[in-house]
């Protein structure tokens, strides 16, 4: 839509110019982060030729600033480079841009509308997702942050209305969205497995999230519900025969988490239906497919400034055809395509209040949440195959 570039083009000028005009200003900060990451791996490939060495293709490079123009209003912004295999290749890109005007000077109760390209409220972690110092590991469960569609999770040109209210000794928080997906080849990728010559153009989409906590964020649940639509505009090399028409995405994501001062406990399942049936082609007769996720996740605080972390995180790309064999009889791709199953030993250290450490050690059973794009020889994937990351961060 062409609302989403003037959305963000409006308030990239009314940013741009708050920082310059320094004398007005009264209450900014900036600040930014590096983050590069090392990954290898026995088998397939994961950020870079990973099974052929050591990949240093694991980087994000970013700098925010916020510009509080009055007490209910600001703008904020972020601009990273980010390098991940051959899915991003590091150009610069605004994965947010808004200006944000609070509508209740309750110091209790807090709500208002963003406006520009703002963050979706999706599950726990999307909205700090490229912050190594506020994720639990190197690689979020790939099951529900995928780093295929990355850009279509992340962020979009829209509005976004919140509110954070008090509930009797407890805290609602509700988010609801109505903006245009973000563009990206990575969504071909991912919803065709290949790059053809048409592209998608941004639609609309529709999310909400509602959360429900106690004073202290001991325990929180959560429920995000959305739906996106993509037309797609087919090139003229025509394949699969598919015609202009949308493709559609319906998600549901359930979590909960509980806290201690030693221990966190994390779990998300997640719902997703997407419809390709309106492209026809391959898909006029069976072009519906409904995916399934779910992760069991816990963190162990065991020093100060250290932590270990244990995840298993369970991925089908068709709940309908769990083991694969379906797929791997009608088109040839191997069962282990259609699903993975990852367990997960990491640990962090804080090394100063600006400078973090993590590794990790993935087993993994299955290929369905790896990029297509650094793993073009669909014949070489293996069933079982193991990724050690080690990731150095810094905040400034």
């Amino acid at each position: 839509m062409k609302y989403s570039k003037l959305l963000s083009l409006y308030c990239c000028l009314f940013f741009s110019t708050a920082l310059l005009a320094e004398d007005s200003i009264s209450e900014w900060y900036w600040g930014g982060f590096i983050t590069q990451g090392l990954a290898s791996s026995d088998h397939n490939n994961f950020a870079g030729k990973s099974s052929e060495g050591i990949s240093a293709d694991l980087r994000e490079v970013a700098f925010y600033a916020t510009w509080r123009a009055a007490d209910l209003v600001h703008f904020s912004g972020q601009l990273m480079s980010r390098k991940f295999g051959e899915v991003d290749d590091g150009n610069l890109q605004f994965d947010y841009l808004l200006v944000d005007f609070g509508l209740s000077p309750s110091v209790s109760s807090e709500y208002g509308i963003r406006i520009g390209r703002v963050k979706l409220p999706y599950g726990f972690y999307n909205e700090t997702r490229d912050v190594s110092f506020t994720r639990p590991s190197i690689a979020l469960p790939q099951s529900i942050y995928f780093n295929t569609t990355r850009e279509l999770q992340l962020s979009s040109d829209g509005a976004i209305v919140y509110g954070h209210l008090p509930l009797g000794d407890m805290r609602l928080d509700i988010d609801f969205l109505v903006g245009a997906p973000r563009e990206s080849v990575n969504n071909e990728y991912g919803y065709f497995r290949a790059n053809y010559s048409g592209r998608f153009e941004d639609d609309l989409g529709i999310m909400s999230r509602v959360s429900l906590s106690d004073g202290a964020d001991i325990w929180k649940i959560g429920l995000t519900l959305g739906q996106f639509d993509l037309t797609y505009i087919p090139g003229p090399l025509g394949e699969l025969g598919l015609k202009e028409g949308g493709l559609n995405l319906e998600v549901a994501i359930f979590g909960g988490q509980y806290n201690t001062e030693k221990w966190s406990f994390t779990s998300e399942y997640m719902y997703i239906q997407v419809d390709r049936t309106d492209l026809g082609g391959v898909f006029e007769f069976n072009g519906k497919s409904t995916s399934e996720s779910y992760y069991l996740q816990t963190e162990y605080r065991f020093a100060k400034d250290w932590d270990l972390l244990l995840r298993y995180d369970v991925f089908y790309l068709n709940k309908k055809d769990r083991n694969g064999s379906i797929t791997e009889q009608r088109s040839g791709r191997p069962a282990f395509s259609q699903w993975s199953k990852d367990v997960t030993l990491g640990a962090g250290w804080q090394a100063t209040p600006n400078i973090s450490f993590r590794a990790e050690w993935h087993h993994v059973q299955g290929t369905a949440w790896l990029a297509v794009q650094d793993n073009l020889d669909a014949g070489s994937l293996k069933k079982d195959w193991n990724l050690y990351l080690l990731q150095a961060a810094y905040r400034f």
